[in-house]
């Protein structure tokens, strides 16, 4: 082995020692450059810091809304310089010390506003979101409305750090709402105020052009009073749009939903509109498709609103051809569905450029060609409100020169998808044969409790063929002395009869001897889907509608009769076989304007039974009743009378007169005394006219 001399040793080391040197040389000489590197960071975040501290500090300085940052604990950290110009009791140090958020905000918000604050705070630390909320307070005399908004801040790691908390006075912004409310309300209650004001010169104008027309021997005087009674309803339609224009617009308008059947409703509308184009080139369709349920829930009134707004701008622009109104369904489910309505005209249509515009305020286009058109612009505008307001829209597709199509949807409830519309359709053309009485009951006893003489004709008439004896009753008083001295197999019972309702009699027949278990039908045309469990729910045993639908009744007499007392039928009363007076009845109830399908379907289709029936109809005028409750303002009464009407017009086919009628009577009950003042005159009328037809016609053999 090589012995190393110690020189070739100390060479060696000093070797190493160099290699070394040069090592530390090269690696302090990037620790310099590492540190001359984090120098510069340094002094970049230095920087940094001081312009977002400054920018927070002018932020905090200048920001106009009180700002609070808070810790976990709900303790302060920070707050803008506008928190100090309302809480004074503490310096902008010890707020950033800590200083608990309730103490903090005790001279701006009161404790019962601080315990909603703070709860709102306690929800916003478990990071649920708050929604912000607006909160009215006082601060040293001054109204202030403040919008609050609750944010929780988080850490890195997701943790809960504090919270942020915006106060900004909104008190210029809901101040400027309530006075535009204000403002609204205003114009509302003018408008209403002013319309009830037109209203009642206008009930004047109508009545003296009425009496002239009643009484005047002057066919030219008979021809001015006319013209002044068209432009008067004309006026009166006006009026009800800028009303009804200005409850929308000033959130007033309000839809009152309650069970309807669909098709009462369409059966009115389109009665009206036939009426309307009666004597035109137009002729009215109509196209009910699939599967359409009749029991819904909505708002009845305001759909035939609109339907009757379409259907009447139709008419305005179609001189010739024809207006289809069209339904389908959609089912949503178990509960509900979409409705899709159509309104297509055969009239001028639209320019393409005209189309987004129909639907604005007080608009009217193409007013060259349209000038003659009588109207404000506000039909199409309040049915598309309306129509919004049942959660639907509505559409237009025109060709102009051609036509236009007006579509909607809306969603209702459904109370019975078993029911379907078409079952209880008006139809134009007698499609079914007579009603005849498939049994007898001589010996069956039967009371029959109504205010009204053609009421009580009716329901004799329809009892005749089975050959009972009916006992009339024309107040509940009466019918519980009858009632005491004969035990009644069945009991028909009116519900809206003056002084003793059919309710409060059936209350009181029930505690006399036998009443307990005495049969009572509840006779009413309130006909509306659940009015059956209603009545039930009051006692009655069941529920018969007006006008009486001779099936209905003969199922009844069927389910309440003692089985015993059910024969065979024998004879049918001798009214429904005079062949020889069926001719020239006929030709009385072809001039009348009366629904004449609708008429023989409550009259057994005997045209001798419904002769008299509208004779009994003329008798009994109710027009000075009817005069009488309105001028003293017996709405209850009235309302009464008015029901009656609307039952007994129905009874000779006059649907017409039937819906003005009920819309007539549902105003009195709501005590929209408005709506009443405009209809009354109106309906009183239209009635007038029908019973000079019928006395022409029928009293006189015409």
């Amino acid at each position: 082995m090589e012995t190393i001399s110690p020189e070739k040793r100390l060479q060696l080391e000093n070797q190493k020692l160099a290699r070394e040197l040069k090592r530390l040389k090269k690696d302090n000489e990037v620790l310099r450059m590492a540190n001359d590197q984090a120098l510069r960071t340094q002094t970049y975040i230095q920087k940094d810091n001081m312009r977002q501290a400054f920018y927070t500090n002018q932020l905090l300085k200048t920001s106009p809304y009180i700002l609070i940052l808070t810790d976990e604990r709900l303790r302060t950290v920070m707050t803008s310089d506008a928190f100090f110009r309302f809480g004074k009791k503490f310096s902008s140090e010890e707020l950033r010390r800590g200083v608990s958020l309730r103490l903090a905000l005790s001279g701006i918000l009161s404790e019962s506003e601080l315990d909603e604050l703070l709860e709102k705070c306690e929800t916003a630390l478990t990071m649920a979101e708050v929604d912000p909320y607006l909160l009215r307070t006082v601060v040293d005399g001054q109204k202030i409305d403040w919008q609050i908004t609750i944010t929780c801040m988080t850490t890195k790691e997701g943790s809960v750090a504090g919270l942020n908390i915006i106060f900004v006075d909104m008190t210029d912004v809901v101040d400027a709402m309530e006075r535009a409310e204000a403002a609204d309300k205003a114009k509302s209650n003018f408008l209403a105020n002013m319309s009830h004001e037109i209203r009642t010169p206008m009930n004047s104008i109508t009545g003296m052009a009425e009496f002239i027309l009643r009484d005047s021997a002057d066919e030219t005087a008979k021809r001015h009073a006319a013209k002044i009674k068209s432009a008067s309803r004309t006026l009166l339609a006006l009026i009800n749009d800028i009303l009804d224009f200005s409850k929308i617009e000033s959130g007033n308008m309000r839809l009152v939903e309650d069970s309807f059947r669909l098709s009462a409703l369409l059966n009115d509308v389109t009665a009206l509109i036939d009426a309307r184009l009666h004597g035109t080139q137009v002729k009215l369709k109509t196209e009910f498709l699939g599967e359409i349920p009749d029991e819904l829930h909505g708002d009845e009134i305001r759909l035939k609103q609109i339907l009757i707004n379409l259907l009447g701008n139709a008419i305005k622009f179609t001189s010739h051809g024809s207006i289809t109104l069209s339904l389908r369904c959609e089912r949503l489910g178990d509960a509900s569905c979409l409705l899709c309505f159509s309104v297509a005209d055969t009239g001028i249509g639209l320019k393409e450029e005209d189309i987004g515009r129909i639907f604005s305020s007080f608009t009217q286009v193409d007013m060259k060609r349209n000038r003659a058109i009588e109207g404000t612009g506000l039909g199409l505008a309040i049915c598309k409100r309306l129509i919004t307001m049942m959660g639907g829209t509505l559409d237009v597709k025109s060709v102009y020169g051609q036509g236009s199509t007006f579509s909607f949807t809306i969603i209702c409830t459904v109370e019975n998808w078993d029911s379907p519309l078409h079952d209880n359709l008006t139809t134009r053309e007698i499609t079914e044969p007579a009603y005849r009485a498939t049994f007898s009951a001589p010996d069956a006893k039967i009371l029959v409790v109504d205010d009204n003489e053609m009421n009580l004709d009716v329901a004799e008439g329809l009892l005749a063929p089975y050959q009972i004896a009916v006992t009339r009753a024309t107040s509940g008083e009466e019918a519980l002395q009858l009632f005491a001295d004969v035990n009644y197999d069945i009991v028909f019972m009116d519900h809206m009869m003056p002084s003793m309702d059919g309710v409060e009699t059936l209350l009181r027949l029930r505690k006399m001897p036998f009443g307990s278990s005495a049969v009572v039908i509840a006779l009413t045309a309130n006909a509306l889907a659940g009015a059956a469990a209603e009545y039930k729910a009051w006692g009655f045993q069941d529920f018969l509608a007006k006008p009486i639908d001779p099936l209905a009744i003969d199922k009844l007499l069927r389910k309440h009769l003692p089985s015993q007392m059910i024969r065979p039928i024998e004879n049918e009363p001798e009214f429904l076989h005079e062949k020889n007076e069926e001719v020239a009845d006929e030709q009385i109830a072809k001039g009348l304007p009366i629904d004449e399908e609708a008429a023989l379907k409550y009259c057994m289709g005997s045209r001798a039974f419904l002769k008299k029936m509208l004779a009994t109809f003329a008798k009994n005028e109710k027009t000075k009743q009817l005069e009488r409750l309105y001028r003293a303002k017996d709405w209850d009464n009235y309302r009464i009378a008015v029901h009656a009407l609307k039952g007994n017009a129905l009874t000779i086919g006059a649907l017409q007169l039937s819906g003005h009628a009920k819309a007539l009577e549902f105003a009195a009950r709501d005590r929209r005394l408005v709506d009443v003042d405009e209809m009354h005159p109106a309906v009183l009328s239209e009635y007038g006219e029908l019973l000079k037809e019928i006395r022409s016609r029928v009293q006189n053999g015409a």
